[in-house]
């Protein structure tokens, strides 16, 4: 899948965007505050109907206005658009139809993001290392996203249950039997791409972290060899004290090691962006195995890294032929590594986008 136009309309400084893109790289460089950044969470509202940099939809609109639009054609001519108003409202239309839920966008445009934030994958919370699993196996699972829905309105029904003044141990247990029968096919798929996954992530690692072993490992949330109903059974009442569900699929987690040791305690600061790059580049080649072809968002890719390192991603990103929109300050920091692939810069000054002439 790749973007062939965007169009973009009041969101933060970009008042009216209109720009073709190529199919290969895109470069958008200028000066800090210009608008690049913006145009990426662009692209990820249209992929993914969030922001990945506010959750609140009033601070994406240009101030007095009420809403932001963004609008894409993609290369088998599907028209994707999403409109986010000022006041929190979502309206998604594919193909002059509305859609009816966000997820359908992310079967359209399938997106993977690398910005300054993506570190809080090896020293973060679990969240976004669940996040980063969970965007694989949406991708290759056709139910996955079935029974991720059905797991996560059941534990939100069970925590409501738990905070309740007067608990109905019916009503939780019937909530229960809803986590455990969407949470074991959850496990299922997570544990199966997770094992087909691993093959893809050593061969980029040893690309661009030669000497350095990378191991992820997979948790699932809950002791899979006992029974997960008797489990949520046990921990009633040490689940009412915290007033939530300790146990489950919402709590699985991947831990990610270099060298045997916690990856944010021995990697540098640069080391820790190459072995960000390793994850998420190596889940997007195990996609087009699948057929799955996303499309890679990278925000100021050169900071931190040196020239060697630059040019040992950019070969990567060539050698997957998959389409990149890549931001920077300086269009030369990522002028090389690209072999056959079309490259299309842009410059971007105070919210205008101009493609420079080759």
């Amino acid at each position: 899948m790749t973007l062939e136009r965007l169009e973009i309309q009041s969101l933060r400084n970009l008042s009216n965007v209109s720009i073709s893109l190529c199919a290969g790289i895109n470069i958008f460089h200028g000066a800090n505050g210009s608008g690049k950044t913006s145009l990426l969470e662009a692209v990820h509202v249209l992929g993914l109907g969030r922001s990945f940099r506010t959750l609140r939809h009033k601070r994406l609109v240009m101030e007095g206005l009420d809403a932001c639009t963004v609008f894409g054609v993609t290369d088998s001519n599907h028209q994707i658009g999403i409109q986010k108003r000022a006041s929190g409202e979502s309206m998604v239309r594919i193909n002059g139809a509305t859609a009816p839920g966000l997820s359908q966008l992310a079967h359209h445009l399938p997106i993977q993001l690398f910005d300054p934030t993506s570190l809080d994958v090896l020293s973060g919370p679990s969240q976004p290392r669940r996040q980063l699993l969970d965007w694989g196996v949406f991708h290759v699972e056709p139910d996955f996203f079935s029974f991720w829905t059905r797991s996560q309105r059941a534990l939100q029904q069970r925590n409501s249950q738990l905070k309740a003044a007067k608990i109905s141990p019916m009503e939780l247990q019937v909530w229960e039997q809803e986590l455990v029968e969407a949470a074991l096919p959850l496990h299922a798929s997570r544990l199966n791409f997770f094992r087909l996954w691993q093959p893809y992530l050593s061969r980029v690692m040893s690309e661009l972290l030669p000497g350095i072993v990378l191991s992820v490992d997979y948790s699932p949330g809950w002791d899979v060899d006992a029974s997960l109903a008797e489990l949520l059974r046990e921990s009633r009442g040490r689940d009412m004290e915290r007033g939530f569900t300790q146990l489950g699929p919402h709590r699985a987690d991947i831990r990610i090691k270099a060298n045997g040791v916690s990856a944010d305690d021995w990697l540098s600061r640069g080391q820790m962006k190459l072995a960000v790059c390793a994850l998420k580049l190596s889940l997007a080649e195990m996609l087009l195995s699948y057929g799955v072809k996303p499309v890679l968002l990278m925000d100021d890719l050169p900071s931190e890294l040196d020239s060697g390192a630059r040019h040992s991603v950019c070969v990567y990103i060539a050698r997957l032929g998959v389409q990149a929109l890549m931001t920077c300050i300086d269009a030369d920091q990522l002028s090389l590594g690209w072999g056959e692939m079309s490259v299309k810069v842009f410059h971007v000054e105070q919210g205008i986008i101009s493609p420079i002439a080759d």
